[in-house]
């Protein structure tokens, strides 16, 4: 089956291909990710991570699961995607999920499989979730605020702390410091984000501007 797709519909999936890596990376190795484009179902892998378990490259038709899965799918009126268990080729037990994609004109175009192989080592699954030696960690803690004001206002107090607690950062340096911080950790992409940072550290408006207008042309001469 071949279908034509509009200049969005690539767009859209070609959008899913940084999902593809990004759920392999989190997941681990034990976990294969494919993305199915319906364009043309004789070679429809577009993009595929831990190809391994399955023997697949990119260039794979669709598979018979699949197919039946995308038929579910579209036949139901609430159900967005599916998970189920089932065997490769090879006769691993996979626990599965296929999710559709859809385009600009509301048809499916897409599916995103994550074929997780049950019968790996849970030693070794586990070890993906683990801190890893070449794994990025980072040093501030993670915020789940229930609004952006929340979240804006937590950073800020942990910044806060951060840089009082720094006996290499004078006092005289101690806004810029913290205004850089939170530069780089991209709270001034929020709304009203400088008022609510000017009524944290006790200063005005105009300020925060300067401190940011300094930071910017700073990394504009870096680049230069």
């Amino acid at each position: 089956m071949n279908t034509r797709f509009t200049e969005r519909d690539h767009l859209i999936l070609q959008s899913y291909e940084a999902v593809v890596e990004g759920l392999a990376e989190y997941l681990g190795s034990a976990s294969e990710i494919v993305l199915h484009s319906l364009e043309d179902y004789q070679h429809s892998v577009i993009k595929i991570a831990n190809g391994h378990h399955t023997g697949r490259e990119i260039g794979a038709p669709i598979t018979n699961i699949a197919l039946q899965m995308l038929q579910e799918i579209e036949q139901s009126k609430v159900k967005k995607s599916l998970s189920y268990f089932t065997r490769s080729k090879n006769n691993r037990l996979m626990k599965s999920s296929t999710i559709a994609i859809w385009g600009d004109d509301g048809k499916i175009i897409g599916l995103l499989c994550i074929n997780m192989n049950i019968d790996e080592s849970f030693a070794d699954v586990l070890q993906t979730f683990l801190p890893q030696p070449d794994m990025e960690s980072r040093g501030q803690a993670e915020h789940f605020a229930s609004s952006v004001e929340e979240m804006i206002q937590e950073t800020i107090e942990r910044t806060i702390e951060e840089v009082d607690a720094s006996q290499e950062i004078t006092y005289a340096n101690r806004n810029k410091h913290i205004i850089g911080l939170l530069h780089e950790r991209g709270v001034f992409n929020m709304r009203d984000a400088v008022t609510i940072v000017a009524n944290a550290l006790k200063i005005s408006k105009h300020t925060v501007y300067l401190h940011l207008r300094n930071i910017t042309s700073k990394a504009e001469k870096a680049i230069k």
